[in-house]
């Protein structure tokens, strides 16, 4: 209370003082608000003239583009029609020779005097009759472009020329002459081959605007021209003339009629190509002057940034009166379009913005006032009253909040310590005997998790003991690849087994039959983990039964048939394997074998390795029927490779497979004197390689054989 009391007393006093400071600075403020507003509001109306400029800009641009696109289309339906006269039947159009009125849009032919002094031979006269299904391109053209004063053609290099007029609604004359005298000048003198639009059009291979010109009947035309081309090459120029009346009217029909000047559009060349000025500097006549050279070095400074390409506003004198100039660059055509504004509408904006601020500012003078002893008087009247209330107000709720959450701090001391049995009990009816509740409930799971958590780490610890267990089990099963057969120097073997899980479904065997046979064998049971290891074990000892059982290598294919026979017994999970199993003869290098459905193994005969010749047969342990055995005869030094479908198919991170043709081609880079331990440890070094950071998600089992030869 005592430091509310004192905050009070300063606050009178501040609030005293503040008054006469406000008082003071309210003035200085003013005129500096004006003052800033006023430049704010001149640059926002530049930036305003800007944008607009930039947006009309964009749209006269794709104005413009549009009318490319149409002349480049016409150019594509004129190259088709010559290129692919099967696809076309000869036609006829109105001539300006024969026929004395061609009406709007009214596609027409003409033919040059000079092409008529020549003579139209057969074949020029069959490609006029296809050209003139250039009329249905023109007709369909036309209908965008009604309302002004439009023409369409086709110049051949020829000499003639296909047409078409379009002739706004309102214009009393429907013809495309308005006069017999205008006709026959043309008739007698247009060559199009002579015109400025088709020399232009000739020289690249692209839309081309022209210089902007008088087209004879008072209108002022844009036009725009590229070639187009027949079987042979260049044919001719497809052009377009748009009326600048059009072009300007869609450049000023969003723009207010009280605020603009003059818009107008120069080209790269710095002639005023299109304006809404009829007479004066920036008046649309066709007198192509450049205006980077106008006498008037802000009209000339102004033109050569048009040109340049920037945008921007900028201050200049034209016919003795100050404008803002707004110009923005048509990036597709490379011109730049321009408007000019009275400099009126901007200083009386501006003024009109100091002017607001100063009455705003007198306004806000008096309001403070009145809110200064407005506040020095209620704080005045409430302040005792509020400091009563809290006096009393804040020992009461001091002791309702302490003593229930001293207790619950207590309480969660003790659970934090262990101790899960303890219970709150705390009644205060509020949010923190509900937090309470919500803390009883939680010991009780935290003490049901902790119970559950300690039999799951048990369980898995056995499951993990007895997984390794099993893959310890399984390693066991396998003959030692040490050292194997140190008495015997015929020959040279090796395998290796790197399970994808700690317990796999490949497996490989050798032994021996007799003292003059060698029996090995490479195998992948169907799936993974511990049924495949169970199936795994099942069938290397019924494989290793049944050809111990045979005696005679060359019974090695009815050893695989009844050892089908057995796996294929009682064998609902339908688990199989592939299995490749083979006899040699020490005595002779006589290699007897046969197939389950497995990889086929790789033989070095000579310097290379090659695949092994094999009849492909079903796996084991899905049905019975025969398999087929097969022989070779292994010379000194011959090696067999074998491996399972984990080698061939491992993958890389990008989900690439290692391939056979990748294991023939890493075996046959070795060195030949290297052993077999060595052969299989390098291509298990280039597997791993091959396949980075990816996960292993095969096992890879392989087995190498060296036959050294009768010792």
């Amino acid at each position: 209370m005592a430091t509310l009391l004192a905050i009070g007393i300063v606050t009178f006093y501040a609030l005293y003082s503040a008054q006469d400071a406000v008082t003071e600075q309210e003035n200085a403020m003013s005129n500096y608000l004006s003052e800033s507003m006023g430049s704010y509001a001149e640059e926002q109306a530049k930036l305003r003239l800007k944008e607009v400029a930039e947006a009309k800009a964009q749209h006269l641009d794709r104005e413009l583009t549009i009318i490319g696109e149409d002349v480049e289309y016409m150019a594509d339906s004129m190259s088709h029609i010559l290129s692919s006269p099967q696809y076309y039947n000869p036609r006829l159009l109105p001539s300006t020779r024969q026929d004395i009125d061609i009406f709007s849009d009214e596609p027409y032919i003409h033919y040059s005097a000079e092409m008529m002094r020549q003579g139209i031979d057969a074949d020029l006269q069959r490609e006029i009759d296809l050209a003139s299904n250039f009329a249905d391109t023109l007709v369909s053209m036309g209908k965008s472009y009604s309302g002004y004063h439009t023409y369409f053609y086709a110049g051949s290099k020829n000499g003639y020329m296909i047409c078409m007029d379009v002739i706004p609604d309102d214009e009393e004359i429907k013809t495309a002459f308005a006069s017999r005298e205008v006709r026959e000048n043309f008739v007698n003198e247009y060559d199009p081959r002579e015109r400025l639009w088709y020399k232009l059009g000739q020289q690249v291979n692209k839309p081309t605007f022209n210089v902007v010109y008088n087209d004879g009947e008072g209108h002022l035309d844009l036009s725009c021209a590229m070639p187009y081309f027949d079987k042979n090459g260049f044919a001719g120029v497809t052009g377009l003339s748009y009326s600048i009346d059009a072009i300007s009217k869609s450049v000023t029909d969003s723009i207010a009629k009280d605020t603009d000047i003059c818009h107008f559009v120069i080209d790269d060349r710095g002639d005023i190509v299109i304006s809404t000025e009829k007479e004066g500097l920036l008046a649309d006549i066709p007198d192509y002057m450049d205006l980077r050279q106008n006498p008037n070095p802000n009209v000339a400074e102004a033109a050569k940034r048009m040109v340049d390409g920037e945008s921007g506003v900028m201050t200049i004198e034209y016919e003795d009166e100050v404008y803002y100039l707004a110009f923005a660059p048509m990036k597709t055509i490379g011109w730049s379009y321009g408007t000019l504004i009275d400099n009126e509408e901007i200083v009386t904006s501006v003024e009109k913005v100091k002017s607001d601020i100063h009455g705003e500012m007198e306004n806000f003078k008096g309001i403070l006032h009145g809110v200064f002893i407005d506040s020095m008087t209620n704080s005045a009247v409430f302040l005792i009253p509020v400091l009563i209330f809290l006096f009393f107000g804040s020992k009461y709720m001091s002791a309702r909040l302490t003593r229930p959450i001293s207790k619950l701090a207590d309480g969660v001391k003790e659970i934090s310590s262990g101790n899960f049995d303890k219970k709150l009990e705390i009644k205060t009816g509020d949010e923190i005997e509900h937090l309470a509740i919500c803390f009883n409930a939680m010991t009780d799971e935290l003490k049901e998790y902790t119970k559950n958590l300690a039999q799951a780490a048990a369980k898995e610890e056995r499951n993990r003991t007895e997984l390794e267990v099993a893959a310890k089990i399984q390693s066991d099963m396998l003959p030692c690849a040490e050292n194997a057969f140190p008495d015997r120097n015929e020959f040279d073997i090796y395998a290796s087994m790197n399970a994808a899980k700690d317990v796999g479904g490949d497996f490989y065997d050798f032994y021996m039959l007799d003292d003059d046979h060698l029996v090995v064998t490479i195998a992948d049971v169907s799936g993974k983990g511990v049924p495949a290891a169970l199936f795994m074990a099942m069938s290397q000892t019924i494989l290793k039964n049944c050809v111990m059982m045979t005696k005679e290598p060359e019974n090695l294919a009815a050893a695989l048939e009844s050892a089908n026979e057995r796996l294929c017994q009682n064998n609902d999970a339908a688990m199989f394997v592939t299995v490749f199993v083979g006899i040699l003869d020490l005595s002779n290098g006589h290699f007897v074998y046969a197939d389950g459905g497995h990889c086929p193994p790789l033989w070095k005969h000579g310097r290379k390795y090659e695949f092994l010749k094999m009849k492909k047969g079903s796996m084991l342990g899905l049905i019975e029927q025969p398999f087929e055995q097969q022989s070779i005869d292994l010379s000194e030094g011959d090696v067999i490779f074998l491996y399972t479908d984990g080698v061939s198919e491992a993958m890389n991170e990008e989900g690439k497979q290692f391939t056979e043709p990748r294991i023939k081609f890493t075996l046959n880079t070795m060195p030949p004197k290297h052993s077999i331990e060595e052969i299989l440890s390098e291509v298990l070094k280039n597997i791993k390689q091959f396949a980075g950071n990816a996960e292993q998600s095969d096992d890879i089992t392989m087995l190498g054989l060296r036959y050294n030869g009768k010792q």
